[in-house]
């Protein structure tokens, strides 16, 4: 697995001391020197700091590799956030209706598509 990892286009090294780390589209993998454990981070769940992620997901890396995984994690992320744009834009549109938040969320919902657009190409 973090073979892998060094070896995708577009994986920046994060190497630090006494471990090893790559980050790809947000998710980071980091193998230890010492222990050679390697432990993959999400900071979805988290907004400073990156939090390991779930033992279930382990299993989706290793049946799908590296790269797959991270690009179907960040769909489903980016798919989290298209919910939470519609559900907002549903919330002004029954609200008070304010067209500068109107415009920024659907230029909000604009951004995020065209990501996960140029994401399923890949």
């Amino acid at each position: 697995m973090f073979n892998q990892a060094k070896n995708v286009q577009g994986c920046i090294n994060l190497d630090g001391y006494g471990y090893q780390a790559y980050i790809y589209l947000g998710v980071k993998i980091t193998r230890d020197d010492l222990t050679k454990e390697i432990k993959i981070y999400d900071p979805q769940k988290s907004i400073n700091y990156y939090v390991e992620i779930d033992k279930g997901l382990y299993k989706l890396f290793l049946q799908k590799g590296w790269r797959s995984a991270v690009i179907q994690i960040t769909l489903e992320k980016y798919k989290g956030k298209l919910d939470k744009v519609k559900s907002s834009i549903l919330k002004e549109m029954n609200g008070s209706q304010s067209p500068k938040r109107l415009r920024l969320l659907k230029e909000m919902r604009e951004q995020i598509l065209k990501k996960y657009y140029k994401l399923t190409l890949k």
